[in-house]
């Protein structure tokens, strides 16, 4: 394949030129059988930032678990960090930055083992059954989430209010770095809240998350809390008194929102709990301003 014909088919974006040379090399290699895109660009959604998740089926006798494919020895040239991944005996995703700043997926498998679940559009192929297989998909949303289920979310309120007490004994003993990864988990914990209330399903922990699963959950948060959320969850945390300050901001706030939780939700929100954290922080910051 030419990369003028590439280059046709691609989104007009920065990495569509460089991409058709790195296609147009893949092509021209006869142990490669074919070529598709997956994630944001084959669903067409893709902007300047976007990674390029390249797909690579070779010729079954052809593949090595640890082997990129002959025809690919321009994207090796041109990464700066590569790291490889193996799923299963039969594939190996190769994960790469390249010198322009692009990140690439380079996904290599078998021509006879079925294409991983994802959109997809397909560059090249000489194989028909592989293309029909390629080309023949259902709609894919691969961030479903499961619906807010009232118990996990109830647990997950009792825990942010226990943490809170953490976080107290942390700073009296004169830790407050350690006391900001507490208020990084306070920060999860109100965005992952403000995203069942507004949509009723639930995230789970932020730290589990891609920066592609966590995008929808971080829109919807936001579209629900408004600007306000961003000065809430950016607090400055410089010292230790705006550590105490910000944190104190975020537990108000997360109050606010899981008792709306609890009551969309049906649970029993945990007062009494809440009431024992403030009387404690309300008596160490007492002691501390003496």
């Amino acid at each position: 394949m030419q990369v003028e014909q590439i280059l046709e088919v691609l989104p007009n974006l920065p990495q569509s030129k460089r991409l058709s040379a790195f296609v147009a090399e893949l092509s021209n290699d006869p142990q490669v059988v074919a070529v598709w895109l997956g994630g944001s660009m084959a669903r067409g959604t893709a902007d300047t930032y976007s990674d390029v998740d390249l797909r690579v089926a070779v010729q079954p006798v052809a593949y090595e678990a640890d082997r990129i494919p002959d025809g690919a020895a321009g994207l090796v040239a041109a990464s700066v960090i590569r790291f490889e991944f193996h799923f299963s005996k039969q594939t190996t995703l190769w994960h790469m930055l390249l010198d322009d700043g692009a990140i690439y997926d380079l996904h290599v498998q078998p021509a006879d083992v079925d294409p991983p679940v994802e959109p997809r559009f397909v560059l090249y192929s000489k194989d028909d059954e592989l293309a029909s297989k390629l080309i023949d998909k259902e709609d894919v949303h691969p961030f479903d989430l499961p619906p807010a289920n009232p118990d996990d979310i109830e647990r997950a309120v009792q825990y942010f209010w226990m943490n809170q007490q953490k976080h107290l004994k942390v700073l009296y003993r004169g830790l407050p770095l350690l006391a900001l990864q507490g208020e990084w988990q306070m920060r999860q914990d109100l965005i992952r809240f403000h995203y069942v209330l507004a949509t009723g399903l639930d995230c789970g922990p932020l730290n589990r998350m891609t920066i592609h699963s966590l995008t929808p959950v971080i829109q919807a948060a936001q579209e629900q809390a408004g600007e306000a959320v961003l000065a809430l969850v950016g607090g400055p945390s410089r010292t230790t008194a705006e550590l105490i300050e910000t944190m104190a901001r975020l537990r108000d706030e997360v109050a606010r929102v899981s008792c709306l939780l609890a009551a969309q939700l049906g649970f029993a929100y945990p007062e009494a709990a809440e009431a024992t954290v403030r009387r404690s922080w309300a008596a160490f910051l007492a002691q501390s301003a003496d």
